[in-house]
């Protein structure tokens, strides 16, 4: 039986989490693997409700800004993991610190990391940085690149593949039914965010409550999925249409009764909302790196059920734009990378 261990970093939100997750179910449920998954903060969270236990706690002092530290609790906690379990092939997403930590100490075990775009290819960042990140990713055994665009190969990877976006095992058994429920999703992402993303998520969450005051038919839900953005907007005066989460709710709830998805413009949620067909207004929103690369998730994808939005729209134009797009239901646009990714994975 083949050993495959997940490594997902946990922050800001769920994108460096919910694909790998998905890759490691379909291994060991449709090809008998024994699988393993360590992730924290957001990611711990979101691996708890599936019903994984037994996950690290981590400190300030275990990562930084890119991810893990191998050296401190939760690195050598890995490392005792690998040497007791043994893997046979580790997944890796977000933690380019871990990836050479454990190319070092086990040169033999088939590392996969999995990559958005702009983990390669991004003229908008710092190209010091770039080149750092790519000599640290390209360290694995095999780089799946997966997201909204196709990026050519890059000769400093042994074995490299760009490939559609990898979702969710469970996006795929849903079926959208509409009912007057308007759903915005934040997906994890506050945690450990500088001050404009912070601003933006509740810029847009005291948005949709004003705006549910001007959609008296519809039940706004924020899913704030953070205790401290749940706090704000609680102390917002809102009206009886208007319910806040303070924790990750189901796909299966919101995008099952969702007329209109409001949220970021990320790769996974835009894949999903794509793959599914389910109307959506997209914020472009936080610090210059993200604000790009959501930007050019919204030109790639360029289909008329998402729409994006400004956050200096008004409250009347808001509402006005979400009345334009409830029930702008289409076809699916988007085919999945899964197989590809899975089928790359297996001929290690």
């Amino acid at each position: 039986m083949k050993k495959i261990l997940g490594i997902f970093r946990g922050f800001p939100g769920l994108g460096r989490v919910v694909a790998g997750v998905s890759l490691l179910e379909t291994l060991r449920d449709d090809y008998v693997c024994d699988i393993r998954v360590i992730s924290y903060l957001q990611g711990k969270k979101y691996l708890e409700s599936l019903g994984y236990t037994d996950l690290p706690e981590v400190s300030s002092m275990d990562f930084c800004s890119i991810g893990l530290l191998p050296t401190n609790k939760v690195g050598v906690y890995i490392h005792s993991t690998i040497r007791e379990f043994m893997p046979d092939t580790i997944i890796i997403d977000g933690e380019p610190l871990i990836l050479q930590s454990i190319k070092i100490s086990y040169p033999d075990i088939k590392v996969v990391t999995l990559l958005n775009p702009s983990d390669v290819y991004n003229p908008t960042n710092d190209k010091d940085a770039m080149d750092y990140f790519n000599a640290l990713y390209s360290l694995s055994d095999l780089a799946i690149v997966h997201g909204l665009r196709h990026i050519a190969k890059d000769s400093r990877y042994k074995n490299f593949i760009s490939i559609n976006t990898i979702i969710r095992n469970e996006i795929m058994t849903i079926k959208n039914i509409p009912t007057n429920n308007i759903y915005y999703i934040l997906g994890g992402g506050t945690v450990n965010v500088d001050h404009q993303f912070e601003y933006s998520t509740l810029r847009i969450g005291e948005l949709c409550q004003k705006a549910a005051a001007l959609l008296p038919q519809y039940t706004m839900h924020i899913v704030c999925a953070c205790k401290n953005t749940f706090k704000e907007l609680s102390e917002n005066y809102y009206c009886n249409n208007v319910k806040l989460y303070a924790d990750i709710i189901s796909a299966q709830i919101y995008y099952g009764e969702a007329c209109l998805i409001i949220t970021r413009s990320g790769r996974n949620t835009l894949s999903e909302l794509s793959y599914l067909g389910i109307p959506a207004i997209s914020f472009v929103s936080g610090c210059k790196y993200r604000k790009v690369e959501q930007t050019n998730n919204i030109n790639d994808l360029n289909i008329p059920t998402i729409m994006p939005a400004s956050l200096e729209i008004t409250t009347k134009d808001f509402a006005e734009l979400c009345l334009s797009m409830i029930n702008k239901k289409t076809d699916c646009y988007l085919q999945y990378g899964n197989d590809i990714a899975i089928e790359n994975i297996l001929q290690l």
